[in-house]
């Protein structure tokens, strides 16, 4: 059974239909699991300032309505503790950067000083693109690594080519 068009996310928005949700995903199983993993990442890519409370409350509901998701896939065992994490640290930059200094071209870098491993750089972000990566990467960072948010506020671009 394909779940992709239906809006999980949005139904438990709709307090009459969190019942209905429970039960199409513990009948459907896996499937209908991964769409609602994939609709509260999508979520989480697009919350911001006013909507942090309700993608926080909704998850708190699955978390009661789905105590265990690694019967659905080992997977997703600490699934709802990742979301949580994310959110916490997107919320984290939103909480932090002023709304009148969020316009502009924004970068995520992530290094290790002490190996030899490449910077990672993710470059001309939105501040709200910015706030997700910041918030996805920012759980899983290892001992010395270290993980920035920034805004470009020069930038000067060239394609090969160009004399």
């Amino acid at each position: 059974m394909l779940f992709t068009s239906t809006n999980f996310y949005q139904w438990m928005g709709e307090a009459n239909r969190r019942d209905e949700l429970k039960e199409t995903v513990d009948k459907a199983g896996y499937d209908a699991f991964r769409v609602l993993v994939d609709q509260f990442e999508q979520a989480l890519k697009e919350v911001d300032d006013g909507s942090f409370e309700a993608f926080e409350e909704r998850l708190a509901w699955c978390r009661g309505a789905f105590p265990e998701p690694a019967r659905f896939s080992p997977a997703w065992q600490i699934v709802w503790d990742e979301l949580g994490e994310k959110a916490r640290w997107k919320r984290y930059a939103f909480e932090t950067v002023p709304a009148s200094e969020r316009d502009g071209d924004w970068q995520i870098l992530m290094d290790n000083p002490f190996t030899n491993n490449e910077v990672v750089c993710y470059p001309k972000l939105s501040f709200i693109e910015a706030a997700y990566l910041f918030g996805y990467f920012k759980p899983t960072l290892e001992k010395n690594e270290y993980l920035r948010m920034q805004k470009v506020v020069t930038a000067l671009e060239l394609t090969g080519g160009e004399s």
